[in-house]
C-alpha cells in the first residue's frame, strides 16, 4: 500500500534490534545514572543556584540606600554564600556598584563593613579559606594598579589612531579612544571614592592610604591627580591630624607646586585649588553635602539610569565635567572619625617629583595575592594585616632604622590591626621586620596605652602578643621591662582617674607568666622594682596571682611563687604585717612550705630533686637557682649533703647526652660550676657529690665511659679537687659501696692519668 513497483517488501522481525531516537537530555531515574552523569547534574545545579544568588545581590544592590541599610542587610544575611565563587561573584557585583555609583559608596562600604569576617573555604585548596575582606582589598588594588595597563592600551590606541588615514576611520578610532578614556577615568574615580570610604570604616589603613596618595602624587598624570583629589576630599580630614601634619604639609606643598608650574590643565589645577582651601578651611566644605538624597515615597533611588546594571555610569555627577572648577568632592563625609588608627609615618623631607619614586608602595598592604588565602589550621581570623606581607627590599637597599617618632605610629598600626584582627601570626612577621630593636620599648608602651582603657580580652591579647615576642626572642626582656616602667611609675596617681588600674595592668601583664615567656621571681622583681617605693609592689603581684589561680591551681601558682625564690617581706613596705596581709588578699597559696616568719618546713631529698630539677629544664640561670634555695631552705639546710647530691644529681642528669654511646655535655656542666662550686664548699661536700654521682650511674646501669667522662668535666671545671677523688676512690663507707666496684673499674684510666700527672709536678718542683 503506497509501496512502489520497485520497493523491497520491508519486514521486521520482533526479534530484532530496533533503535529509537534518543533525546540528548533524556530523563534517567537517579539508580541508573552514571556518577559522571549525576555530578553533571549536580553541576549543573549548583550553577543554576549561584545564578540565582547573583540575581538576588544584584537586586538589593539596586535597591541599597541609608534608609534601607537594615532591610536589606538582613536580606544579604539570609543569601547562602558558601562558595569561592559565590564569594567572589558577590563582590565583583559589589564592587561595580560600588565604583559605578559614587553618591552611594557610604552604603556600599557600610555593606562591605559588616561582611567583614565572611569566608568560605577555597574550592582547589582543602584547609584554606578566602576571606571577604582580603578579596575585596584586592579588587580595589586591582583596580587603582589597572590605570597602568589602560595607559599602555591607550597609547597603542593613539598610535592606531595617528596611523590612520580615512577620514571616517579616524573619526571612530577618535570616539572610540575618547569613550573608554572617559570609562576609565569614572572607574578610577569611583574607585578612589569607594576606598576612601573603606578607610574611613577602618577596613584600610593608613599606610596604605599614604600609599595611595604618593603613587598619585607621583605619577603627574592628569588622571592621577583628579584622583588623588577626589580621595583627599573624602579621606584628608581623617589623615589630617597633628601627628601625621608633616607628612601631609609634604603631600599638599607638592599639589602647591604643581599648580604654579601650570604644566598642567586649567580643570585639573582648580581641582587642586579647591582641595586645598578645603584644608585651609579645616576640611569644612563651602558648599552642603551631596550624598544620597533622602528617598521619596516610592523607597526607590533617584540617581538616574537606574536600571543601567552594574556599570552604569549614568545620573552621575562626579565632578569630571571638563568646564568650571566646581568639584563635588564632599560626598558621604557624615562618619564620625574613629579612635585609634594613628598610623601615618612621618617623613620629615621636603617631598619632590625625583623622590617620591623612592617610596615603596608596598602593595603586599593590600592583601596577598589575588587569591586571599589563608590556612584555616590558625584559630586567629583569617584575616590578616596585609603590611606584614610586603615582599623584602633588594639587598642593595639597605632598610633604615625608624625614629622613636616613626616606630611609635607605626607600632600603633601593627597593635590596633592586631587587635582588630586577633591575627598572631601576622603581627608576629610583622614586629620581627622592625629594624629597630633598641626601641622596642615604645612597642610595649604604646601596646599598654592602647589598650589600658580597653576591654579585657584586649589587655590580654596585647600581653598574650608580647608573651609570644619573648618567647620567639624578638622581643628583648629588657626593652619589654623598659616598656613598663614609665606606666608603672605613675600608675597610682592614674587610679584617680582609672580605679581599677591594677587589675588592668595584670591583665596586660600576667599572659607573660604562660610557658615560653619570663619566669615568675624575674618579672615580679622587675616589674616591682618601680613601685616598691611607691609601696604599690603587692597589690599589683596579688592582682596577678589572683588572674594566674583562674588559669591553673592554687597549688601550681604557689609552686612557681616559691620556685621563684619570691618573699612577701621584699615587696612590702616595712610597716606592714606580712602574715595578716596574706590571709587577707587570700594568697596563702604562696606560703606552701614555709611562713613569712622565716620558718620553713624541711623538703623531702625527693621534693627537693624535682624542685631543682624542674628549675634546670626552665633553664633557670644561677642567680634565679639561687633565689630559690635561699627562699625556700633555711641555712642548715642549705648546708646539707641532700642539698648538694640534689644539685649534683640534677647538673649531671641535665648534662647527659643519651646516643649510643652515652656522651657528656661538658658545656653544660660548665654552665653550672659556679653552682656547684658554691654549695661543695669542702671535701666533705665535694666527696658527697661523688657519691650522687655514682648512684646516678647505678640508675642508669652503669654506661660505659660515662663516668670517665664526667670526671673530665668536674676536674676541668675545678668542681672536683683532686683530693675528694682520692677520697672517694679509697672510700669504705658501707652504705656507699652499690656500684663501687664497676664505677672505680671505668675511672682507672682517669686515675692514672692523676697520678702521673702529680708525679710530673713533684718532679718538675724538685
Amino acid at each position: 500500500m503506497g509501496m512502489g513497483v520497485g520497493d523491497p517488501a520491508q519486514m521486521q522481525s520482533l526479534s530484532d534490534d530496533i533503535q529509537l531516537n534518543k533525546a540528548e537530555n533524556a530523563w534517567k531515574p537517579s539508580t541508573k545514572k552514571t556518577r559522571v552523569e549525576v555530578e553533571s547534574e549536580s553541576d549543573d545545579s549548583e550553577h543554576g543556584k549561584t545564578q540565582e544568588l547573583f540575581k538576588s545581590v544584584r537586586s538589593i544592590l539596586n535597591k541599597l540606600t541609608p534608609q534601607k541599610f537594615q532591610q536589606l542587610m538582613k536580606m544579604v544575611n539570609d543569601l547562602t554564600i558558601n562558595t569561592e565563587e559565590r564569594l567572589k561573584g558577590f563582590i565583583d557585583l559589589t564592587f561595580e556598584k560600588a565604583i559605578a555609583e559614587p553618591n552611594f559608596s557610604v552604603a556600599y562600604a557600610n555593606m562591605c563593613r559588616c561582611l567583614m569576617g565572611l569566608k568560605v573555604e577555597a574550592t582547589n585548596k582543602p584547609g584554606v579559606t578566602v576571606n571577604f575582606r582580603k578579596l575585596l582589598l584586592n579588587r580595589c588594588q586591582k583596580e587603582f594598579e589597572k590605570d597602568q595597563v589602560d595607559d599602555k592600551i591607550f597609547e597603542r590606541k593613539q598610535k592606531e589612531l595617528d596611523a590612520a588615514t580615512v577620514p571616517e576611520e579616524k573619526q571612530r578610532l577618535t570616539e572610540q579612544l575618547q569613550r573608554e578614556k572617559d570609562n576609565a577615568r569614572r572607574r578610577s574615580m569611583g574607585n578612589m571614592k569607594f576606598i576612601g570610604e573603606l578607610f574611613k570604616l577602618k577596613m584600610l589603613t593608613e599606610v596604605m592610604m599614604h600609599d595611595c596618595i604618593v603613587k598619585l602624587l607621583k605619577n603627574h598624570n592628569e588622571e592621577s591627580l583628579e584622583c588623588l583629589c577626589r580621595l583627599l576630599s573624602t579621606i584628608g580630614k581623617d589623615l589630617d591630624f597633628e601627628k601625621a601634619k608633616p607628612r601631609m604639609d609634604q603631600y599638599f606643598n607638592q599639589m602647591e607646586k604643581i599648580i604654579k608650574d601650570k604644566k598642567t590643565s586649567s580643570r585639573i589645577r582648580f581641582m587642586l585649588q579647591d582641595v586645598l582651601d578645603l584644608r585651609r578651611s579645616s576640611w569644612v566644605p563651602r558648599r552642603g553635602e551631596q550624598g544620597p538624597k533622602p528617598s521619596g515615597g516610592h523607597g526607590g533611588r533617584n540617581d538616574g539610569g537606574r536600571n543601567g546594571g552594574a556599570r552604569n555610569d549614568g545620573g552621575r555627577n562626579d565632578g569630571g565635567a571638563r568646564g568650571g572648577r566646581e568639584v563635588r568632592y564632599n560626598q558621604g563625609r557624615t562618619q564620625p572619625q574613629d579612635e585609634g588608627w594613628n598610623t601615618v609615618p612621618t617623613i620629615n623631607r621636603p617631598i619632590e617629583t625625583s623622590r617620591l619614586s623612592k617610596i615603596a608602595m608596598d602593595w603586599g598592604s593590600w592583601g596577598k595575592g589575588i587569591s586571599g588565602g589563608s590556612t584555616t589550621a590558625k584559630p586567629a581570623e583569617a584575616v590578616t594585616r596585609e603590611k606584614c606581607d610586603t615582599p623584602p627590599p633588594p639587598p642593595a637597599s639597605t632598610k633604615p632604622t625608624l625614629t622613636e617618632e616613626e616606630l611609635t605610629k607605626k607600632s600603633t598600626a601593627i597593635i590596633e590591626e592586631y587587635l582588630h584582627l586577633n591575627d598572631m601570626k601576622e603581627v608576629l612577621q610583622c614586629v620581627h621586620e622592625m629594624s629597630s630593636t633598641q626601641l622596642l620599648f615604645l612597642f610595649v608602651q604604646t601596646g599598654l596605652e592602647s589598650t589600658l582603657k580597653r576591654s579585657t580580652i584586649a589587655r590580654e591579647r596585647m600581653g598574650l602578643l608580647l608573651q609570644q615576642l619573648i618567647k620567639a626572642g624578638t622581643l628583648p626582656k629588657q626593652q619589654y621591662y623598659n616598656g613598663l616602667q614609665e606606666i608603672l611609675e605613675v600608675a597610682e596617681d592614674m587610679a584617680i582617674d582609672i580605679p581599677h588600674i591594677w587589675l588592668y595592668l595584670a591583665e596586660f601583664i600576667s599572659p607573660m607568666l604562660r610557658e615560653g615567656g619570663i619566669p615568675m621571681g624575674e618579672l615580679f622583681r622587675e616589674i616591682s622594682k618601680p613601685l616598691i617605693p611607691l609601696g604599690q609592689a603587692g597589690v599589683l603581684l596579688v592582682q596577678i596571682l589572683n588572674l594566674l589561680c583562674k588559669e591553673m591551681s592554687h597549688k601550681k601558682a604557689g609552686a612557681m611563687w616559691r620556685e621563684g625564690g619570691l618573699r612577701w617581706r621584699d615587696f612590702l613596705p616595712e610597716d606592714v604585717d606580712v602574715n595578716k596581709f596574706v590571709t587577707e588578699k587570700k594568697v596563702e597559696f604562696t606560703l606552701g612550705v614555709e611562713s613569712e616568719d622565716g620558718q620553713k618546713e624541711e623538703l623531702s631529698s625527693e621534693e627537693l630533686s624535682k624542685q631543682i630539677q624542674r628549675l634546670i629544664q626552665d633553664q633557670a640561670d644561677d642567680q634565679r637557682l639561687f633565689d630559690w634555695i635561699e627562699a625556700n631552705l633555711d641555712e642548715q639546710q642549705m648546708s646539707s649533703n641532700m642539698l648538694v647530691r640534689a644539685l649534683m644529681t640534677c647538673i649531671c642528669q641535665s648534662a647527659i647526652i643519651y646516643e649510643n654511646p652515652n656522651k657528656v655535655d661538658a658545656a653544660k656542666i660548665k654552665k653550672r660550676a659556679k653552682v656547684l662550686q658554691k654549695y661543695l664548699s669542702d671535701d666533705k661536700k665535694e666527696l658527697q657529690a661523688l657519691y650522687a654521682l655514682q648512684a646516678l650511674m647505678v640508675e642508669l646501669e652503669q654506661p660505659a665511659n660515662l663516668l670517665r667522662m664526667f670526671f673530665d668535666s668536674l676536674y676541668d671545671e675545678d668542681v672536683i679537687k683532686e683530693e675528694a677523688f682520692y677520697k672517694w676512690e679509697s672510700s669504705k663507707d658501707p652504705a656507699e659501696q652499690q656500684g663501687k666496684g664497676v664505677a672505680l673499674k671505668s675511672v682507672t684510666a682517669f686515675f692514672t692519668w692523676l697520678r702521673e700527672a702529680e708525679d710530673e709536678d713533684e718532679s718538675d718542683n724538685s
